[in-house]
């Protein structure tokens, strides 16, 4: 068995779809399966390379991106040429360019379909791609959904529901990765308050404009870090001096992932303020649950959000777009050490039960296994 991963980047280049392709390819690899991937440069050009455990990464060279689609036309090329060997092609979701590539070069072979989120915010383009989403849907073998929440809200995914499999997305665990040089700079530079973290790209459904406004009903004796770049990074730098909050919060910038273990280590509460279904799911919750730091997420209708992060248990989920809710979420758990405590073990636990990359990759192992049971070369042309 073969498999080839199409997701629009790959890492370098990180974002939570990125970030699953690239364990379950590591993962997958590990366990025995030989596992590619094609995706996107950001660049005009292809490259290729190959993993330090020995797989091929295709870049396909891209003319740019427009509506948050990557355009490589040559990624049609590619695909026919790495999936003539390939028994399983998994598609990572929404990827019109990916799609397109799919219907075009019509490779053979079983079609797995992770979805990752809905199309949002761009409903006049989503007009556009609907009919592609719903051909790559109808054609798929199986269609994996990050958690029940989302798959029972997702309405492009009802007709298909006999499709559908739940597998949580898992990363690694890394809880040793943290440098207490780099801990000791993040606390020094917090000034020795509590420090309140939220991490991800700076893009409307984030919510950091909410935890900014949330940050003036804090306590005087913690600070906000909010680590990433992205399209409104200086919106919200303007947000936070028109607020008059430059010494209770620091924008940090993009985060590199060698320091992401050490900043988690230094703070004291973890917050996820997103504010629509956007949010699929928190990627970045995982790491702090594995690092047993309690969460304060937002109580986000239809996404997994809140089933991620377990509302008394992991830690609080609080009103969507409500600076003082947030804000008293997070004092709660501030002021009070024995409670985060018991949140920050129990996000631990629930990392190691739920969200740990070995269960994953062994989940979709056995999603694959089912498939494979049955399995005959398909022909993608219907």
């Amino acid at each position: 068995m073969r498999v080839l991963q199409i997701s629009k980047f790959y890492p370098p280049v990180m974002g939570g779809i990125e970030s699953v392709a690239w364990e379950l390819t590591e993962g997958l690899n590990r366990a025995g399966v030989p596992t590619d991937v094609l995706c996107s440069n950001q660049k005009l050009w292809k490259t290729q390379d190959k993993a330090a455990s020995g797989y091929r990464i295709c870049r396909s060279g891209s003319l740019g991106t427009v509506l948050s689609t990557s355009i490589a036309p040559s990624m049609v090329f590619h695909l026919r040429r790495l999936a003539t060997d390939c028994e399983i092609i998994h598609l990572h979701m929404p990827d019109p360019m990916a799609a397109m590539a799919v219907l075009l070069a019509r490779p053979q072979g079983r079609l797995v379909v992770h979805w990752h989120s809905d199309v949002i915010r761009q409903r006049w383009a989503l007009k556009l791609y609907e009919p592609l989403q719903e051909w790559i849907l109808r054609r798929a073998d199986m269609v994996i959904a990050t958690s029940h929440s989302y798959f029972e809200d997702s309405y492009p995914l009802q007709p298909w529901r006999h499709k559908v499999r739940v597998v949580p997305i898992g990363i690694t665990d890394r809880v040793e990765g943290a440098d207490s040089a780099k801990v000791a700079a993040y606390r020094q530079l917090a000034g020795g308050r509590r420090i309140v973290l939220a991490i991800g790209r700076m893009t409307y459904y984030k919510g950091f404009d909410v935890l900014i406004d949330a940050a003036a009903y804090l306590p005087q004796d913690c600070v906000v870090f909010i680590g990433g770049s992205g399209e409104l990074l200086n919106e919200y730098q303007e947000l936070v001096i028109r607020r008059g909050l430059n010494s209770r919060i620091a924008l940090l910038g993009h985060v590199h992932q060698d320091n992401l273990l050490s900043l988690l280590e230094a703070c004291s509460v973890f917050c996820m303020p997103s504010n629509v279904r956007a949010e699929a799911y928190g990627v970045a919750m995982l790491e702090a649950m594995l690092m047993s730091k309690p969460i304060v997420a937002s109580d986000i209708s239809g996404s997994g959000v809140p089933w991620v992060n377990v509302h008394g248990l992991t830690g609080l989920n609080v009103p969507v777009s409500n600076p003082a809710a947030l804000a008293a979420g997070l004092t709660s758990i501030l002021t009070d050490d024995e409670l985060r405590d018991r949140f920050g073990n129990a996000a631990r636990k629930r990392y190691l039960q739920e969200f740990n990359v070995d269960l994953m990759i062994q989940r979709v192992l056995n999603l694959y296994g089912s498939m494979m049971s049955t399995y005959q070369r398909k022909n993608f042309a219907q």
